[in-house]
């Protein structure tokens, strides 16, 4: 199946995360609207990008992250996948995260992101797919 602009979008916007803080950052304020709302279990709703930067640890550095599935339904974009978050020293916060996630796009840049998995998780070896 052909890859819609939303998948294209989302995709650009996970793999733009890295290899440094500030690329994080820019992804960020790139990809993003400036009213995005992005929602996480067990952490506080942010609502625009300077909530989600200042929630984002300011040495996460880097998003290694394989796609399982994407699908598209209206302006909306889930994507199932497995994620290792890694700190400028090279360091996990998560390793082997199973995520899904819904994005939401609207004019061409995210706005509203909610990802979901089990928080219990983190930082620790789960298999991989």
């Amino acid at each position: 199946m052909a890859c819609t602009d939303g998948e294209r979008l989302v995709r650009s916007f996970l793999t733009a995360m890295g290899p440094t803080s500030a690329d994080v950052r820019m992804a960020v304020r790139t990809h993003l609207t400036d009213d995005c709302v992005w929602e996480n279990p067990g952490s506080p709703v942010c609502r625009g990008t300077a909530e989600i930067l200042r929630l984002l640890p300011p040495d996460f550095a880097r998003l290694e992250v394989t796609f399982r599935h994407m699908a598209t339904a209206g302006n909306t974009v889930l994507v199932e996948r497995m994620e290792n978050m890694l700190r400028t020293d090279g360091t996990p916060l998560a390793l082997n995260l199973r995520v899904m996630g819904a994005f939401e796009v609207r004019a061409g840049r995210i706005s509203a992101w909610r990802d979901y998995y089990d928080h219990t998780r983190l930082l620790t070896d789960a298999p991989e797919w």
